[in-house]
């Protein structure tokens, strides 16, 4: 029988529904398929973000993280807000 839906449509929402419904066993049909619907959704934008951030990469255009220079502007601007301890 067909139904339009792609297998690994199907394995996706399966895996995804394993994984939900042991956080919520109470879960209903309707919202696990609308939540299944939003994680699709961000998992798009997600590799859409990726796929420009690869894109960057192979032009030359990315450099490497310097995670202690981004902790500094963190701590600098929360000081500014005055919302650091």
């Amino acid at each position: 029988m067909a139904t339009g839906v792609a297998e690994s449509e199907i394995q996706a929402f399966y895996d995804f529904l394993g994984s939900r419904m042991s956080a919520d066993p109470a879960i209903t049909p309707e919202e696990s398929v609308r939540e299944f619907r939003a994680y699709q959704q961000e998992l798009a934008r997600a590799r859409a973000e990726l796929r420009a951030s690869h894109q960057e990469f192979i032009q030359g255009k990315a450099k490497p993280l310097d995670v202690d220079a981004l902790m500094n502007r963190v701590r600098s601007r929360l000081t500014g807000e005055g919302t650091a301890k």
